[in-house]
């Protein structure tokens, strides 16, 4: 069965050889790691490692938190890392996974909000069901199995009680996104969709966005009607993409940062 994402489907319209050099033919492109991708993913672990142990009824105070924080830095490193801004240092850009850290910990302590469900989850959403392919049921009966699925990777599910649930994701770039770009987000509505078939008390999902760099929290919500019309034209770009038999290149200003750009026919 195979299993998309916003991000898969986002390479195909963005451009349809850089998809299948990705998926289809799966080749891997050495990539080096960015120093903003890896204080990303830092910052990721070590707030994953606090909304853990809050799971075990325990509040880690700041010094502990940052003492992971900077283990689990030195952990990771690699010299390899590239650093792109001549005037920052490996320390500059730990000193602000700190920061940011320092700042949440203060916004968010005791972390009583609700319950957590899950952490970094990783699960499928079936999008559809496959007339043509069948499995026992029960019963001797047959039933429908799904062609198709979607990732489900929530950093931090939770049960705010009331039949509230909350999705929330951690932004840690200096970039921080509009209102109306969060209101079309597809990726956080369709693990609300998840949300809701999962949980049958459900009755509403808020979309919640932490950037951390900026201490700004915000939030978006979706209906039902909505999201029932996101899945379907997620179904249908995928099915347009299973269908694809050519995967022309899309020449654009985005080349220039392409891992495949020395292998693309447009490029070579």
């Amino acid at each position: 069965m195979p299993t998309f994402s916003i991000s898969r489907i986002g390479s195909f319209e963005q451009c349809p050889m850089k998809y299948k050099f990705r998926y289809i033919d799966k080749i891997k492109p050495e990539i080096p790691t960015t120093i903003e991708a890896f204080l990303g993913s830092r910052v990721h672990d070590t707030l994953q490692k606090l909304y853990r142990e809050k799971g075990k009824k325990t509040v880690m105070s700041l010094e502990w938190l940052i003492r992971y924080y900077h283990w689990i830095w030195d952990k990771k490193w690699e010299d390899s890392i590239l650093i792109v801004k001549e005037d920052k240092t490996q320390d500059d850009y730990r000193r602000e996974g700190e920061r940011q850290l320092g700042v949440y910990y203060g916004a968010h302590v005791p972390f009583d909000e609700g319950e957590i469900l899950g952490l970094e989850t990783w699960e499928r959403l079936a999008l559809d069901e496959d007339d043509e392919s069948h499995e026992a049921g029960e019963g001797g009966g047959e039933a429908k199995k799904p062609r198709y699925s979607f990732h489900i990777r929530i950093d931090r599910l939770m049960n705010a009680g009331d039949g509230l649930y909350e999705v929330h994701d951690y932004k840690c770039g200096a970039r921080m996104d509009t209102q109306e770009k969060l209101d079309e987000d597809r990726q956080l509505a369709m693990y609300s969709l998840w949300v809701r078939e999962r949980h049958a008390d459900c009755k509403n999902v808020r979309l919640v966005w932490h950037f951390t760099a900026h201490d700004k929290e915000m939030e978006s919500w979706r209906t039902e009607e909505q999201l029932a019309e996101l899945k379907a034209e997620i179904l249908a770009q995928i099915k347009e993409i299973e269908a694809a038999k050519e995967f022309p290149a899309n020449v654009t200003r985005l080349c220039d940062w392409c891992e495949y750009k020395t292998i693309c026919p447009e490029w070579t």
